[in-house]
């Protein structure tokens, strides 16, 4: 799948799955926009993929602020002369029920995980229809099986299929192709934390391990693959699907 002379945005794209996103379309040819708050980390993996051959960029921005999404898109589209891939990956996660969950932490996931992908994606549609673009939103299996302790990240997860699904009817007639992946759990630094923090950090990983019937959870790579499917020619036909990327976890769940 050749994505040689394409433009990407990868939102959250510094490390975790992000990374894994970015890493994947370089290597297929896109010129790719690293966007996150962590800068530093930002240009570390723009200047992984300088190596590769694609240019790419490194771009602070908190994403939940329309002025500085507005900033970032007319910035990225100016440097690189277009837009043809925006991966709205940026997201927070809480492990609280939502009767534990205050109203400031409500507001600050919904924000993040949600309100991020509207407002990227609100500024990004003009230049998409120049060139026929297309929308890869990150989900989670959570949003199509929901989860325990999880009650605020679910209903954004949840909110990106929905929101995928209404943008795919709406923009369809301009050509542009939206879709979102659902991943189960992937090796990230977020989840090496996790198994850290458990009692036993080895029984928390085989068991995470063994409730995904392949016997293992996914690499940011892989999950790179499935955007990278629904971003190039290949899936010039597929719109409006949220398509799980767990290992089979949730026919299971």
């Amino acid at each position: 799948m050749e994505l040689k002379g394409r433009v990407a945005i990868v939102t959250g794209g510094a490390k975790g799955i992000g990374k894994g996103c970015a890493m994947v379309l370089a290597r297929a040819g896109a010129s790719v926009a690293i966007v996150d708050l962590d800068e530093a980390a930002a240009r570390v993996v723009a200047d992984e993929i300088s190596t590769i051959g694609p240019s790419a960029l490194a771009f602070r921005c908190d994403v939940s602020e329309s002025a500085g999404v507005r900033t970032m898109i007319d910035a990225v589209v100016a440097h690189f002369g277009g837009l043809d891939i925006l991966v709205n990956n940026a997201g927070y996660h809480i492990s609280k029920s939502i009767e534990a969950t205050s109203e400031e932490e409500w507001d600050y996931i919904l924000r993040n995980n949600l309100k991020s992908v509207f407002l990227c994606s609100k500024f990004a549609i003009p230049h998409l229809r120049a060139r026929k673009g297309c929308i890869v939103n990150m989900s989670s299996m959570v949003g199509l099986v929901g989860q325990s302790n999880a009650g605020a990240y679910s209903a954004t997860k949840g909110g990106i299929i929905a929101m995928t699904k209404g943008m795919a009817l709406d923009f369809a007639k301009d050509g542009i192709r939206v879709n979102c992946i659902c991943p189960g759990w992937v090796q990230t630094p977020l989840v090496e934390d996790w198994f850290g923090q458990q009692p036993d950090s080895d029984a928390a990983r085989k068991y995470i391990f063994g409730v995904h019937p392949l016997g293992r959870i996914a690499t940011p790579e892989e999950v790179g693959q499935a955007v990278l499917f629904l971003a190039s020619d290949a899936a010039s036909f597929v719109t409006g699907v949220a398509l799980p990327v767990d290992g089979a976890l949730t026919l299971g769940y």
